[in-house]
């Protein structure tokens, strides 16, 4: 029996237990006090979490993944039944689990590899380094931003910390006046953020080239350095904040020359980064130029997009994350999607209440008219929403089909203008030029 053991998580992360489960592996979940991303998730409701422990042999808490502490668990575990794969699907543990993997000697990328590819200025500078193309950058302070310390690339750019996750802190600068007020505003915004978000995302920050055009996503699969997809994307931007996805929208609506210019450039970023092994989630926006990559992310693709990946091939995504780590040759392609589907991000646009006269019963009707059966949008009569500034936050997701990824989408913000309704609440909403 093969044993594999997870380290924080996801929500969605938390159904890779029942795959391993399914593949008759012993499940170990270790799972983080400080800086989890999980426990940020689930937002201190745990009962989120236990049904899925039900699938798990043992559950470990630990205080932090840095230390000794981490290392000698996994020491001990390994000398009581040898680790075969050690797995990460949380933004916050793929560099400890890099790190503690290489010591181990189970499948994941070096740990050098890893944090040239998720620190975004060590990324940038790998790919110019090796000719690869790549927005033109520069490093500032958080000092240096609250200073006035004045960029030299020439706006518009984006501003971005240097590792983080979900969008937080990060701002697309247009004019001189969006610069101005990010860099007032970020100190009070880091002051009275969630501590454990804080501590996660860099004070130094990225400052890039602004690219226009499409923004995509490759999810792929690397295996002895060699990259093959197994589904692209389009997402769609937020029509007051193109920081801000919306959808993932899936497939990606490319055709096949685009699609395979785009694993032709993902295969070169990864040679330059070193990056042999894993299952990633890399962003890239297109232009008339070709594809220009955003970002990469050292796990597989986040929020509901798995569920929604299996909605539409029957495939289990999880279970191809677990199958690599544990040594098999996994062959797949994106063709298996033959029609499409979108994660629509549910969220309000200026925050508020939901309406005192809101019925959980009337969105049950709305979904059955959109021919929506995953929906995680559960709020009640007068609740309090937040503005949408990040991943973090959000009211729910759904999921949509269609006929094609513009339908899906088109469908999508239709069900949102809805929902709107019935919320007493705006909630944000998306645009594009491919949806008219």
């Amino acid at each position: 029996m093969k044993h594999v053991v997870f380290v924080d998580s996801t929500v969605s992360g938390l159904l890779a237990f029942e795959a391993a489960k399914r593949l008759g592996c012993h499940v170990t979940f270790v799972h983080q006090r400080d800086r989890s991303f999980l426990t940020i998730s689930i937002e201190g409701d745990f009962s989120r979490v236990e049904s899925y422990l039900q699938y798990v042999d043992e559950y470990i808490r630990v205080d932090s993944l840095e230390g000794e502490e981490f290392h000698d668990l996994l020491a001990r575990l390994n000398a009581m039944r040898k680790i075969d794969a050690l797995i990460s699907t949380s933004e916050a543990a793929i560099v400890a689990v890099a790190r503690e993997a290489e010591l181990l000697g189970t499948r994941y990328p070096s740990h050098e590899s890893l944090c040239r590819a998720v620190y975004k200025n060590r990324l940038r500078e790998t790919l110019r380094t090796n000719n690869v193309r790549s927005p033109d950058f520069q490093v500032l302070t958080q000092c240096q931003l609250v200073q006035g310390v004045v960029p030299r690339l020439a706006l518009p750019f984006v501003v971005k910390p240097t590792r983080g996750f979900s969008k937080q802190f990060s701002a697309v600068c247009l004019t001189q006046q969006d610069f101005d007020t990010f860099a007032e505003n970020i100190r009070q915004a880091r002051t009275h953020s969630d501590p454990v978000i804080n501590a996660l995302v860099s004070n130094e920050y990225l400052i890039e080239q602004y690219i226009s055009g499409t923004l995509h996503s490759a999810e792929v699969i690397v295996q002895e350095g060699v990259v093959s997809c197994y589904a692209t994307t389009i997402r769609f931007r937020a029509d007051y904040n193109e920081i801000l996805e919306m959808t993932a929208t899936m497939p990606s609506g490319l055709d096949k020359s685009a699609c395979e210019e785009i694993k032709a450039y993902v295969q070169q970023v990864f040679t330059a980064l070193k990056l042999d092994t894993g299952l990633y989630h890399v962003e890239l926006l297109r232009d008339e130029s070709g594809p220009w990559l955003v970002e990469i992310n050292a796990r597989m693709m986040g929020s509901v997009a798995p569920q929604m990946y299996r909605m539409l091939t029957g495939i289990d995504p999880f279970e191809i994350l677990i199958r690599l780590h544990l040594g098999e040759v996994i062959k797949i392609d994106d063709s298996l999607i033959d029609t499409a589907g979108t994660v629509v991000t549910i969220a309000s646009r200026r925050g508020g209440r939901i309406a005192d006269n809101y019925e959980p019963e009337m969105l049950q009707l709305l979904l059955n008219k959109y021919q929506i059966t995953f929906c995680t949008a559960h709020v009640v009569a007068g609740q309090q929403v937040s503005v949408y500034t990040g991943n973090i936050g959000t009211i729910g997701h759904a999921i949509v089909f269609d006929s094609c990824p513009y339908a899906a989408a088109k469908k999508g913000n239709r069900f949102l203008a809805e929902l709107s309704l019935l919320y007493g609440n705006e909630l944000a909403k998306y645009n594009g030029p491919e949806l008219g």
